[in-house]
């Protein structure tokens, strides 16, 4: 067992992570921004799930005085989730103050948990950062959030091995999965529960959408992986799940929930707009094989919709 200090536990898919590290036997400390009575809607129902697997530390960002006592703890991982990502979205995402604020407070935190033992950082990655996705971006990133991501990760990776510290990155594509919200999926079904065609914009961007159930188990394993290392060790992981274009994902999501949710599901294709990001954006270690129950995540999927749309929430936007 080790003890894990967490970062972005509150998110849809740090959420996962965190469960998945703690079904593996790992103690895990969670420490969100936020106070508790900030977390509303769907965010307090992770935030109550992630208190029922892990110890969770409530307005402790990275560059407060809280997290700093979390690592002088005696934390064996720190696992950082977290990011920046107000507008992330926007082409006038400023990358250069992304990166500042999420840098911010690493340097007394790195060596603090360095002094109080600590043996490795994971830090959490995009496919949209330079040198990810595939060859076809020519290494650039895909966003001025892309960007960002890519100079933190790279000054994390620095910091880390200054201090002795073993150093993973952890490249997450497209999750999707139970406590989601505002991603594709969530538009798709806005509209399949409305009685309409759901609609896909970009039908022909090559995508890679990973179960999150698979892209947590991946997280576990590089993790662990780097425990286990002697010595300086760096590894990268790049879990990869359904990989195709945007409208065949479209297509396998409405034939799975169609049945399970006894509706339509139909699909509407745009054309496909013409636009300076690369078609193909993925990873390269596939994650789906024997041993995964795929019908019980659809399922699982399904009464999780179920259950948003008849509580009024899927209203919110995509």
């Amino acid at each position: 067992m080790a003890k894990i200090l967490l970062t972005g536990g509150s998110s849809f898919s740090g959420l996962w992570v965190a469960q998945a590290l703690a079904d593996a036997g790992h103690q895990v400390t969670a420490a969100v921004t936020r106070p508790k009575a900030a977390y509303q809607g769907l965010r307090a129902e992770r935030v109550a799930r992630l208190e029922a697997s892990t110890q969770v530390v409530f307005e402790a960002p990275i560059a407060s005085p809280a997290f700093l006592e979390l690592a002088q703890g005696g934390h064996d991982l720190l696992a950082h989730h977290a990011a920046d990502i107000p507008n992330y979205r926007s082409a006038s995402y400023d990358a250069v103050d992304g990166f500042v604020r999420n840098i911010a407070g690493f340097e007394p935190v790195l060596t603090a948990f360095a002094a109080a033992g600590g043996r490795a950082v994971v830090a959490t990655g995009t496919a949209f950062e330079a040198g990810e996705g595939g060859p076809e971006g020519g290494g650039l990133a895909l966003s001025p959030y892309g960007l960002s991501k890519s100079l933190t990760n790279e000054a994390l990776r620095h910091m880390a091995r200054w201090r002795g510290l073993r150093f993973g990155r952890f490249v997450v594509a497209g999750p999707f999965g139970p406590w989601e919200e505002g991603r594709m999926v969530w538009s798709l079904m806005q509209r399949w529960f409305e009685g309409q065609a759901g609609i896909v914009r970009t039908p022909r961007y090559v995508r890679d959408n990973i179960p999150v159930p698979l892209l947590a188990q991946a997280y576990v394993g590089l993790a662990e992986t780097l425990l286990a290392a002697a010595g300086p060790e760096e590894r990268i992981a790049r879990p990869s799940g359904f990989v195709g274009t945007q409208e065949a994902f479209a297509r396998r999501l409405a034939a799975e929930m169609g049945p399970r949710l006894g509706l339509a599901c139909e699909v509407d294709v745009l054309a496909q707009p013409q636009l300076s990001e690369p078609l193909v954006r993925i990873n390269d270690e596939p994650c789906l094989g024997a041993g995964w129950d795929e019908g019980g995540f659809w399922d699982a999927y399904a009464d999780y919709y179920r259950r948003v749309a008849a509580g009024g929430l899927l209203s919110a936007p995509a």
